[in-house]
């Protein structure tokens, strides 16, 4: 029996003997019956050698993670790097700003390939009003130890959530999620009770994102039709027509389950914006998310930008 090119000798000599032993153990008698099961081992051998650099691929696209360490160049003086211990012990930096004069504040945990950084940066416009910000940082990213994946993500998120809720204090705090932190928000949605969350750009479910072929390798499930299911606080989602990473009928999707489960809130949609909307727009629609959550029902619609749709729940 020849060995497929590139196999260790090792690992050839055990994997060939385990076949023949399964041979005689299931009654396989027939020469030709061997030597085409032999082809066939032959020929599945290096995909199966190859499977543990494809997890690593397949880890790498899910979670390109910046490795540079957090700073705080370029940001408000009021910003400082936060520390944070996970229930597994991984001790995980992030960035966090103070609300002031009774603002809320916010808990950002952001898409695979950006920062807790990238975070406040994008939400300047609330924070220089006076908002607070616990911008997350995951695991593995921006120099923090560990590996990414949804349960240690899922972990990040309680210990950065319990962060937010000293920093906040007697204030508001209101959870959002970009793209895979959509996913993540949603999660810690089915464990806490939050007073809001806000998802932009989050994707129905994360094997929903890779190709039909492929969804059996990814890993985690991030199924966020089934997180809406579950919640119980206010829900808004915010969708860009123009988004090319996550399809806007995700999204759309997203917005019917949760109208069809009655669920308090709505979707906002905004016209040829792309999966990251810029932070200006974002701004006017967090302030009509909070006007709403304060109880004036009629100023969302009445503040939002002649781009951006407004489509309650059923709730």
């Amino acid at each position: 029996m020849a060995v497929p090119a590139g196999l260790p000798p090792g690992m050839a000599v055990r994997l060939f003997a385990s076949f023949r032993r399964l041979s005689r153990l299931v009654g396989v008698r027939c020469r030709a019956t061997i030597a085409a099961m032999n082809r066939l081992l032959c020929a599945v051998l290096p995909c199966l050698l190859l499977a543990a650099p494809a997890a690593a691929q397949v880890h790498g696209r899910i979670y390109p993670a910046p490795k540079a360490p957090l700073d705080l160049a370029g940001l408000p003086s009021a910003a400082t790097l936060d520390t944070v211990l996970a229930a597994d012990g991984l001790s995980l930096r992030g960035i966090e700003i103070p609300p002031r004069d009774g603002k809320p504040t916010l808990l950002v945990f952001h898409g695979n390939g950006s920062s807790a950084k990238r975070s406040v940066q994008w939400f300047a416009p609330l924070l220089e009003e006076g908002y607070g910000i616990v911008a997350a940082e995951y695991r593995e990213y921006s120099g923090n130890p560990g590996k990414a994946s949804e349960a240690g993500l899922a972990a990040d998120a309680d210990a950065f959530y319990g962060r937010a809720l000293a920093l906040a204090g007697t204030g508001r705090l209101i959870v959002i999620g970009h793209s895979l932190g959509g996913a993540v928000a949603l999660g810690l949605a089915t464990r806490r009770h939050l007073d809001a969350l806000v998802t932009i750009g989050a994707f129905t479910r994360l094997r929903a994102m890779a190709p039909k072929l492929l969804r059996a390798a990814v890993p985690d499930e991030y199924d966020n039709e089934a997180a809406i299911a579950k919640i119980d606080e206010p829900f808004f989602l915010i969708q860009g027509t123009a988004d090319d990473t996550v399809p806007w009928q995700q999204g759309e999707q997203l917005a019917r389950v949760a109208d069809a489960a009655h669920k308090p809130g709505a979707a906002f949609v905004i016209r040829d914006a792309g999966h990251a909307p810029d932070g200006a727009v974002l701004a006017i629609i967090l302030r009509a998310i909070v006007a709403r959550l304060d109880g004036a029902d009629g100023v969302a619609g009445a503040t939002l930008p002649e781009a951006v749709r407004l489509m309650p729940f059923g709730g």
